[in-house]
This record gives structure tokens, sequence and C-alpha cells, in this order.
């Protein structure tokens, strides 16, 4: 199952703090692809290895990025689906890309041309769920709704009772599950789904919701109405266009990975040009807190930098933070983090 394929991370904190460091070498979760895209104009970075249990979110990757490298930014982005295109036309450019493609990725890709011409950001677990609901969501809010996002969305731009109920039935677990979202990180029994309505809220009462790219991803289903300054980087022009002038002069490889991150781990020890930048996105959705510890264990010299988040699953209390792993310095982002949803964490071991 791909579990998601459009922007679903606040990406810039991993951005940041990778342009805060010189190194060469990143591990990166695949995930949806857009967390990976939003560090790959890095100068600095030579290689980056993609690492995913799921081949599915690799092959979306390959294809992502083959599509980037093929097509103009703009045509890229009606491919992917962040503006709309006719599926004709999608087709037309998957035939242009595809062979950039590996066999695996090109067969996945052909297999499932209906995904790429409905645009492929618009086909994971968790879109899909969002289409289903939305409408539902929307309908009840009333049109007025709609205003929240133009005029700072303020309290006074829809009715708050509509809002607390819907706020209210969206912290019960099993109306997930009544809508067909199966991704564990929602429906597992220790998922805090409670921390989705309490971030949403957040950010009506914060009058910051027109600039969080999840409140138009919940919302409306794209991102084209975000101002400039807000549009998430792996969906900026420039940024766009610097990867794929990256690619074009092989000033940047990339490597793929079948495999769970401390398998990788395990089987690269000291091959990798270190210090490395790990970008391993909400791991605590899917594994629990001792696996994280033995990655951790398995990066054991100085310079590393980890980067994991928390969605649901598995949140850390503040006054266990900068004891959750051994020996290793602990900062906590989520304050730049812009959803409210995750918790965001960066570790380097201890002089």
């Amino acid at each position: 199952m791909l579990y998601y394929s459009h922007i679903n991370e606040d990406s810039r904190v991993e951005r940041n703090l990778l342009r805060a460091t010189d190194y060469n070498t990143v591990v990166v979760v695949a995930g949806s692809g857009e967390r990976v895209l939003a560090l790959l104009d890095d100068e600095g970075v030579r290689q980056v290895h993609v690492v995913d249990v799921n081949e599915e979110a690799l092959f979306l990757l390959q294809l992502k990025l083959s599509a980037l490298k093929v097509l103009s930014t703009e045509n890229y982005l009606s491919f992917c689906g962040h503006r709309p295109a006719k599926a004709g036309q999608r087709k037309t450019w998957f035939d242009q890309c595809k062979s950039e493609l590996t066999p695996a990725a090109k067969n996945y890709c052909q297999n499932n041309l209906t995904s790429v011409e409905k645009g492929i950001v618009n086909t994971g677990h968790f879109e899909k769920f969002l289409s289903r609901v939305r409408p539902s969501i929307n309908l009840f809010l009333g049109k007025n709704f709609k205003n929240s996002f133009r005029g700072g969305g303020t309290w006074t731009a829809f009715s708050s009772k509509r809002w607390n109920f819907l706020l209210r039935i969206f912290s019960f677990r099993f109306i997930y599950q009544l809508w067909g979202n199966k991704d564990i990180a929602f429906v597992s029994p220790d998922a805090i789904v409670k921390q989705i309505p309490l971030a949403l809220n957040q950010l009506v009462g914060d009058g910051t919701l027109q600039s969080c790219f999840m409140a138009h991803l919940i919302f409306k289903g794209h991102m084209r109405e975000m101002a400039q300054s807000d549009i998430p980087p792996s969906l900026q022009k420039e940024v766009l266009e610097k990867i794929k002038s990256r690619i074009a002069s092989s000033s940047l490889t990339i490597h793929y990975h079948h495999a769970d991150v401390l398998s990788f781990i395990q089987a690269n020890k000291g091959t990798l040009q270190e210090p490395v930048f790990y970008s391993l996105s909400d791991i605590l959705s899917f594994e629990n807190a001792g696996y994280l510890k033995q990655v951790s264990e398995q990066i054991n010299t100085q310079g590393h930098t980890l980067v994991w988040r928390t969605f649901l699953r598995n949140r850390i209390e503040k006054d266990r933070i900068h004891n959750f792993l051994d020996h290793n310095d602990i900062d906590d982002h989520s304050v730049d983090e812009c959803t409210g949803m995750y918790q965001v964490f960066s570790s380097r071991n201890k002089v």
C-alpha cells in the first residue's frame, strides 16, 4: 500500500537542519518523496540513499524524479497532480519519462497507469481517505468556511458550533476506520487521534489556517491557493529547477534501497561517507521506541545527525525527551513544525 503521495510533513524543519551542516551524505526514508525532494537542492549533498521498506514508495519517488528530469517544472507539477491536467496529457508525459525508470518501477507504473493519469500525488491511502471525507466535511461546515482561508482563519469566518462538533467527531479513532482509513498510524489502539483536531483548532485560533499546507490538503485537496511565501519547498519552482540542474549535471547521485532503516545501517556500516544526515520521517508511527534506540546505537560515532518525527503513536512526553536516547543530545524542533500534528527531534552523539 502506498501510504502517502502528497506533501504530508513540514519538510522545512529537516531542510533547515541539513543546511546548518556541511554533510555530503544523506540517508532518508522515502515516504511520499516530497521530504526527500526538499533536501536535494542542497549543493553540499552529493550522495543520497533513499531507504524504505515499502517498495511502492521508492517507485513513486523514482517517477517524480524521472518526470522532473525530463519535463519542465510547470509540466512536472501538472503531471504529478499539483496542478490540473487531462488524463491523456499525463499519459503522454509518462511516455516521455518512463525510459528513465528502473524496470521494476516502470512495470509498477504501467500496471497503475490509472493512478498516473489521475495525478500521482492524489493516489496515496491518506489522500484517498481525504478525498472521501472532504466533501462531507466541507458541506457540514458550510460555504463560509472557505472564507476562513481568505480571512486569516478566524472564528468569525464560519460557525464555531459546527467546527467544535466536527473536531469532537474526529477525536474518535473509529471515525477514521469508518471512512476507510486502514493506516496503522491512525487506527492503531495507541494512536492519539485527538492530536489532529487539537492541531487544527490551534491553527484556527492562531489565524494560521491559510498559511498551513496541511489545512489546504485536508479541506481543499491541493495547495494552489497558498501564498507564494508559504508554499512547501518541494513545490517551489526555484527548488525544483535547482534539483533538475543537479540531476542533469551529475552532481547528485541517488541510490534506492528496499529495506528497513536498521537493516540498511547494519549492512552499510563503515561504507558511507561520514558524517551522515539521517532523515527518518515519522518512523515511530510504524516502529516502537526500542527500534529507534537500536538505530541510534548503530550510529555510534560523533558527527552524525538523526532527525525523526512522531505523529499519533509513540509521542514523547517533554520530561522524557532528553533521556529518550542514551548518549545523545536531543533537540526538540516541534515548535518549528507548522501543522502542530507532529513532534520533530534531532539528535547527535554527545562529545
